[in-house]
């Protein structure tokens, strides 16, 4: 196996239940001890998952360049180091390479602006509200959408693991096409394209309200449903 996709201190993951994929919480892997354990920091005790116990088998998910992973991990203790709580975790499996999407990728081309990322966005509000100002990237161009994340093709490259937040100008509001839809987003994934001298980047949607992920989901499928009745109308 190759030690590029080992797990290591100050890498972000979620805490996923099986099977459903339900997430607890998001942590970061802080110390990896002598024997292995995983040392995660945990939130407070207000925030304390009731379905993760003591002994709780979860799925850790942690990214790489290459792609998501998965390992299985168990919880073996819970620790307190100052103000700091922790969750300790022992590996069952070698971390796999995800190869499953569980949600539909839309192919769709937008404008999407990337701004520098302030801690207002993750009080929610973005959705649909004029969001704090943030100091423009660059302008980049959608490959596709999910209710979860997107890809783009950049100019500047980015640094994996770096938030920002994104506006994505949908051309399904005539009405305001001037206003985008903001959302926080992480850098997940990032690859050159050599001949093109571009980036091509993945992006994970963070912070989002329900709003959000309704108003994602429902463009998506909208988008979706067009494209199948356009392939219909061509094979008629």
């Amino acid at each position: 196996m190759s030690t590029d996709i080992l797990i290591i201190v100050g890498d972000k993951v979620d805490l996923m239940l099986p099977p459903d994929g339900e997430v607890p919480f998001r942590t970061t892997i802080e110390d990896i001890g002598a024997d292995g354990v995983l040392w995660a920091s945990f939130a407070t005790s207000e925030d304390y998952p009731s379905t993760l116990g003591f002994n709780t088998e979860v799925d850790m998910v942690y990214y790489r360049h290459t792609g998501r992973y998965i390992a299985r991990v168990k919880t073996v203790g819970f620790q307190i180091k100052g103000k700091v709580q922790y969750v300790l975790l022992t590996q069952m499996a070698e971390p796999v390479k995800d190869q499953r999407r569980k949600y539909y990728r839309l192919p769709v081309s937008l404008n999407a602006l990337i701004c520098e990322y302030n801690s207002s966005a993750e009080m929610g509000e973005l959705a649909h509200e004029e969001p704090a100002e943030a100091v423009a990237l660059e302008i980049a161009g959608t490959r596709d959408i999910s209710i979860t994340g997107v890809a783009l093709v950049t100019k500047l490259e980015y640094t994996l693991g770096g938030k920002y937040i994104l506006k994505l100008f949908f051309e399904e509001n005539p009405k305001e096409p001037e206003k985008p839809f903001a959302i926080c987003a992480e850098v997940v994934r990032l690859d050159y394209e050599e001949k093109s001298s571009t980036y091509r980047i993945g992006m994970r949607f963070f912070a989002q309200t329900q709003t959000m992920s309704e108003y994602l989901a429902r463009y998506v499928l909208k988008q979706q449903q067009k494209q199948v009745m356009r392939r219909r109308f061509i094979d008629e």
